[in-house]
């Protein structure tokens, strides 16, 4: 990993952990936040070198900071009801990234990344969420996935929207960040 990898993935951790810390208690215990903004425009900035943000995120989480939705954190959370998705965040900045650098961060790629993105989080959090509160798998789905596709779809509109700008601006500042 080179150091501009490593101060992009420091960035990225850091900007999902404040962007958690904006969080909405739900019914079903899922809550809504921005984290999965912070996956998309991870995505969309660095491609498959997100992973590597998302990875600082959880490793920090791991270890006791409270970088996750509501000042959580601990492997207890990682490996509770909500922690699929966390995971899916990380697997996520990685073929979300993948498809967005495959297609040369092109508009398709990026609503292609987003959507794919959505469709890992989803199936990993509300696995892990019915696995842990011994849910029926359409009580999960209810729970864990119905509330959140509006706003999750707008998440994915507004990060498409913000990146194109703020490459501009890094770029004429003389900072590229998916070379």
């Amino acid at each position: 990993m080179t150091i501009k990898t490593s101060i992009n993935a420091a960035l990225l951790a850091a900007v999902t952990a404040i962007l958690a810390q904006i969080a909405i208690p739900l019914p079903g215990g899922v809550p809504f936040t921005l984290q999965v903004f912070a996956v998309f425009v991870g995505i969309l900035l660095f491609g498959k070198k997100s992973f590597w943000g998302m990875l600082v995120y959880l490793i920090l989480g791991a270890i006791g900071l409270p970088v996750f939705a509501q000042a959580h954190s601990g492997i207890g959370t990682i490996l509770g009801p909500t922690g699929g998705y966390l995971i899916g965040f990380l697997i996520s900045g990685f073929i979300g990234g993948l498809i967005v650098e495959i297609s040369n961060f092109k508009l398709w790629g990026m609503i292609t990344a987003i959507v794919v993105s959505l469709l890992i989080i989803y199936t990993l959090g509300v696995a892990q969420l019915a696995f842990v509160l011994k849910l029926p798998l359409n009580k999960a789905i209810a729970a864990g996935i119905l509330p959140f596709i509006p706003l999750d779809i707008l998440k994915g509109v507004f990060a498409i929207l913000l990146v194109k700008p703020v490459q501009k601006a890094l770029n004429s500042a003389g900072i590229q960040i998916n070379v």
